[in-house]
């Protein structure tokens, strides 16, 4: 039986917790570029060393779930940003993956209720799916970070491969790192749908769903 809080395994633990104490070499709220390069670099070492650690829970109690890998890769996303954020909370009488899979744990549960409240049955209207202006409007990625070119370099290199995991359920090749660079070149969502080869309101909804998860990925690197 799988076990959503993976016994402590002392090699795999010793090497988390030696990432763990590097990150917290450099606070936070350091002022000093170096430092906080530094900082990124050990989290995203980390981050890398626990997406293939082969020990991140399954998240079997929505398994059943038609949305399970939509649940799943958000909830993860979400996990990931709050041990960047909260990695001078981590407790050592912990093995570091019992902590993080508490946290994933807790992240899947509060995304399937928050999709249960919007409900999955919405449908964005054709009216609205038809610019990408207005779909823009509603969380603008160019707002939100002013250099689209560091911004396009971003996207391109995505570090932590986030934006290349997420693609529409079967198609790998309609993945966000795609519908970014697409929508950065000024493509309407026409052009987008023939290009994913899925149809326009697919393409939409599932860009919608992750913008405000793309932006704050997307900001960690600015």
């Amino acid at each position: 039986m799988t076990n959503d809080f993976p016994q402590k395994d002392d090699t795999l633990n010793q090497e988390l917790q030696k990432l763990v104490n590097e990150a917290k070499q450099y606070p936070a709220d350091s002022q000093n570029p170096t430092d906080r390069a530094k900082r990124r670099i050990a989290l995203n070492k980390l981050i890398n060393a626990i997406k293939y650690s082969g020990k991140l829970s399954k998240q079997t109690k929505w398994l059943e779930s038609p949305q399970y890998e939509d649940y799943y890769h958000e909830a993860l996303q979400l996990t990931f940003i709050e041990i960047c954020q909260k990695i001078e909370k981590y407790d050592p009488q912990y093995s570091v993956m019992q902590w993080v899979n508490i946290i994933f744990s807790r992240r899947m549960s509060d995304v399937r209720q928050k999709d249960q409240k919007r409900g999955m049955t919405w449908l964005p209207k054709q009216q609205e799916i038809d610019s990408l202006d207005t779909l823009n409007q509603e969380v603008p990625v160019e707002s939100e970070i002013s250099n689209e070119e560091q911004l396009k370099e971003i996207i391109e290199n995505d570090p932590e491969n986030f934006l290349s995991s997420q693609y529409v359920k079967e198609n790998p090749q309609a993945n966000l790192k795609v519908i970014l660079l697409l929508i950065i070149e000024g493509k309407q969502w026409k052009e987008i749908s023939e290009e994913l080869g899925v149809p326009i309101s697919t393409a939409s909804d599932f860009y919608r769903r992750r913008m405000r998860n793309i932006v704050t990925y997307l900001k960690k690197y600015i």
